[in-house]
């Protein structure tokens, strides 16, 4: 149990890889709380985990543009359990469009909520977990901050963007006994994703790419934001950690 009596936060936590880190936070001993903009998703989601694990968790309704709907998220976790261990910045939008034809309206929307809403929430966050001098911060980029994809600039930039924000977090955080670190998946089977780019004639050029030849599932990300909120690695921050099968490989 990498988290027993632990409580955790995770953005975007109804669907995809968000639900696929609910579920492995909660058989790992976490108190689990789905925040996600939709209020069924989140509650069922939430009830899904009580009655696979008989963990305690609960679905919240959290808008990660609005301070006030994350001051409240915030303030009703620490009146609950009196604290937050791990907060991980999952909640996302991907819209792939060519760079020529991008609106303002679609950028805007794009780098809003990937990169503002995971600064708003860090910065809500952190700062009960300051208080305590403890806290893990995961948040979620992607192969695209790093490896440009076309169709993907708004994305990409948000995603690069996300890494600056965890290296500068960790940097100010650290005194406070915050770990701040980041994940950047590589091309997931998620909902998300078939919705978009991935499908039966796509799929085995994208499987091509990799190293190990197959597509990454939601629970091979959770597994290492599972790391990232343990003690396993309470020697780490500031970092990026690439889960793409061999996809992409860094430097």
């Amino acid at each position: 149990m990498l988290l027993k009596n632990k409580i955790a936060i995770i953005t975007g936590g109804a669907r995809g890889i968000g639900k696929a880190i609910s579920e492995i936070f909660a058989r790992e001993g976490s108190k689990v709380v789905v925040a996600d903009i939709n209020k069924e998703e989140a509650l069922k989601t939430a009830s899904e985990i009580i009655n696979s694990t008989k963990i305690k968790a609960i679905g919240l309704e959290v808008d990660v543009l609005n301070k006030k709907s994350i001051d409240v998220m915030v303030e009703k976790v620490v009146k609950t359990y009196g604290k937050i261990d791990i907060l991980v910045n999952n909640a996302g939008v991907y819209k792939p469009m060519p760079f020529l034809d991008f609106s303002e309206e679609l950028w805007d929307r794009i780098i809003n909520i990937n990169l503002k809403g995971t600064f708003l929430c860090t910065q809500a966050v952190a700062q009960e977990m300051a208080k305590r001098k403890s806290g893990k911060i995961i948040n979620i980029s992607s192969c695209s901050g790093i490896h440009p994809n076309p169709g993907e600039t708004a994305y990409g930039v948000s995603k690069a963007g996300i890494l600056a924000l965890t290296r500068n977090n960790a940097l100010e955080l650290g005194k406070y006994g915050i770990n701040v670190n980041a994940i950047l998946p590589g091309l997931t089977d998620t909902y998300m994703t078939r919705q978009s780019i991935l499908n039966e004639k796509t799929e085995p050029a994208w499987i091509e790419k990799t190293a190990l030849k197959k597509i990454g599932k939601a629970e091979d990300q959770g597994n290492v934001v599972l790391f990232l909120a343990s003690y396993l690695s309470d020697h780490v921050t500031g970092e990026g950690i690439v889960v793409s099968a061999g996809e992409v490989m860094r430097q």
